[in-house]
């Protein structure tokens, strides 16, 4: 009975001890493998696998190969002396994880100080509006400048997002009040221009305006001058003195000039200086006028006689 307590835990112990043969390796993982202590081999394959029994071999990490990140808040100083906090993220992928496991010391942390620092390097180049607009250009500077270095912790970085910089709020405020003001300056601008552009095009049809104006006024000074020398010629050609038609025809214009600018509103005529008889000129045409109808007459006359 003794022997066969005996033989049962002996069976127990062995088949746990059999049990430290096997491991198994999820998806996109890999099992570090040793030997007291020395790395003899990668298992790169998933599923259940076989090695050597305790302690002959000894899984000694799990490391994950799929895409990881790791964020962090870096406080840094722009160009223009400004302390804002900028939120960066770091997506990586292990590809040498035997390197990361084995070769370095809290790697993860001495990649984060790595990044950090680049991207303090370049964001103190820049102004703090230039950290909104050029937060691409500086996550693939840095990535440039620390991909040599993160090679030496198996490492290969994917990306690095940069998020928006928060500032105090002081700041945040000035920063905004500044951009109003620019856009009020630029609004003031174009305001400045149409009103220019409004009195160039006004002053462009008043041109234009006025010549059509001038060339009427001349069109019609004309039509009058025609008919003044229409008038004076029929005038002479009944045997009226050129001298008296020539009175006839001063006469006739300066009424009608005195009927414009009656027509404008109220004036006052001051008349020549000398003038003995305001009402010469209306005289002088009522004589003209009887004279011209006399004409007329004698003209009628000798075609009713006919």
């Amino acid at each position: 009975m003794e022997l066969f307590f005996i033989s049962t835990g002996f069976g127990i112990v062995l088949f746990l001890y059999l049990l430290t043969m096997l491991y198994m390796v999820r998806q996109r993982e890999e099992a570090l493998i040793t030997s007291f202590g020395k790395h003899v081999y990668t298992q790169h394959r998933p599923g259940l696998k076989v090695k050597w029994p305790w302690p002959f071999n000894v899984v000694t990490a799990n490391v994950p190969t799929s895409l990881q990140q790791m964020t962090e808040k870096l406080e840094t100083k722009t160009k223009d002396d400004l302390f804002v906090s900028l939120p960066i993220t770091i997506q990586f992928e292990i590809e040498d994880t035997a390197k990361f496991y084995f070769d370095n010391q809290a790697p993860l942390e001495q990649i984060r100080k790595l990044v950090s620092a680049e991207v303090r390097k370049y964001t103190s180049g820049k102004d703090f509006q230039d950290l909104y607009y050029e937060r691409e250009e500086i996550s693939e500077a840095v990535i440039k400048a620390v991909m040599v270095h993160v090679d030496d912790y198996g490492v290969i970085l994917r990306r690095i997002i940069i998020d928006e910089p928060l500032a105090p709020a002081t700041v945040e405020q000035a920063f905004n009040q500044v951009r109003a003001s620019e856009r009020l300056k630029d609004a003031a601008k174009n305001e400045a221009a149409a009103d220019y552009i409004r009195r160039v095009k006004a002053a462009e049809a008043d041109k234009e305006r006025n010549i059509l104006i001038g060339e009427g006024v001349a069109g019609f000074r004309k039509k009058i001058a025609e008919g003044y020398a229409e008038l004076r010629s029929i005038m002479v050609g009944e045997g009226l003195d050129p001298a008296e038609a020539d009175r006839f025809m001063r006469d006739a214009m300066h009424l009608d000039t005195l009927r414009d600018i009656g027509d404008k509103g109220n004036m006052v005529i001051v008349t020549e200086a000398g003038s003995s008889d305001k009402n010469d000129n209306l005289t002088n045409l009522v004589k003209y006028d009887q004279l011209l109808e006399a004409m007329k007459d004698r003209k009628r006359t000798p075609t009713a006689q006919a």
